[in-house]
């Protein structure tokens, strides 16, 4: 995982992206696709719902989504990496810089993807990021 983090770091410090609007929602959506059947339908939606606003300018349920998450974070004694992860899917507009990336590489793992799970969504969110 220390590898990883590494590699992400050194690509994020010279990407750009943190002046990218939705690069940081972006890398937290994939990573919550590759949890894949570990969500419930609650959790589906709200990720479906961050998928629409933040990469298709769709905002039919994001507020719904967004106040309930905003309320369940609140409570976050009560979170769990998935929350967690979700919760940045939803409220996480603005750039993708190291800091950003390493804290959701480390959210995802927390929530269960393998290390070459997190390669793999990090390779599809993010440009110059390969898998190999």
């Amino acid at each position: 995982m220390r590898q990883l983090i590494d590699a992400l770091d050194d690509l994020l410090d010279v990407a750009g992206l943190e002046r990218n609007g939705g690069a940081r929602a972006r890398l937290a959506i994939v990573s919550c696709d590759y949890l894949g059947e570990r969500l419930d339908g609650e959790i589906l939606a709200a990720v479906n719902a961050a998928r629409d606003f933040w990469l298709r300018g769709e905002a039919a349920d994001y507020k719904f989504w967004f106040d309930l998450f905003s309320v369940r974070m609140n409570g976050s004694q009560h979170s769990n990496p998935v929350d967690r992860l979700v919760w940045s899917a939803l409220a996480q507009s603005g750039g993708l810089d190291s800091y950003a990336g390493e804290y959701l590489a480390l959210e995802a793992f927390d929530a269960g993807l393998t290390v070459d799970d997190i390669v793999a969504a990090i390779a599809e969110a993010v440009p110059g990021f390969s898998a190999g």
